[in-house]
């Protein structure tokens, strides 16, 4: 596998696979590409740095993090669908922490994505919060 880093050429392919990162968790509200599209150059401009994973010339995944904040924050990670169950997200990760040089980093998961959940905890990850929502309606 190959850790791409990504630029604003890649801003197309990064809000699709937004999108279907966001279909996947199950997200309650799902902006289009180009709503997409232009929240990832904004946050590559300001303060994030976006990978792709590559396996065998294949895109499989992207992460997006922020890297002006301590820890560091995985705002994104993701690996397609049809990559899925092949260990690729393990590797990917493991890519992308000695990319970043650190051996500390923060993320959020959707309570009710057990996978999710249950991926990152297998790495090594904590429950450290718990974000409530109140909506009427």
């Amino acid at each position: 596998m190959e850790l791409v880093k990504c630029g604003e050429e890649d801003l197309a392919l990064l809000a699709l696979l937004n999108k279907e990162l966001f279909e996947d968790e199950s997200n309650d509200n799902i902006p289009s590409i180009e709503v997409l599209k232009g929240r990832m150059k904004d946050a590559l401009d300001r303060d994030s740095e976006a990978y792709f994973f590559v396996e065998q010339g294949e895109v499989v995944g992207y992460a997006l993090v922020k890297t002006q904040v301590s820890p560091y924050y995985l705002s994104h990670f993701y690996i397609c669908r049809d990559y899925r169950k092949k260990h690729l997200g393990t590797t990917a990760f493991s890519m992308l922490i000695n990319e970043l040089k650190t051996d500390a980093i923060d993320l959020d998961v959707f309570c009710w994505n057990r996978r999710g959940r249950e991926f990152w905890k297998s790495l090594g990850f904590t429950e450290r919060a718990i974000m409530m929502r109140r909506s009427e309606g």
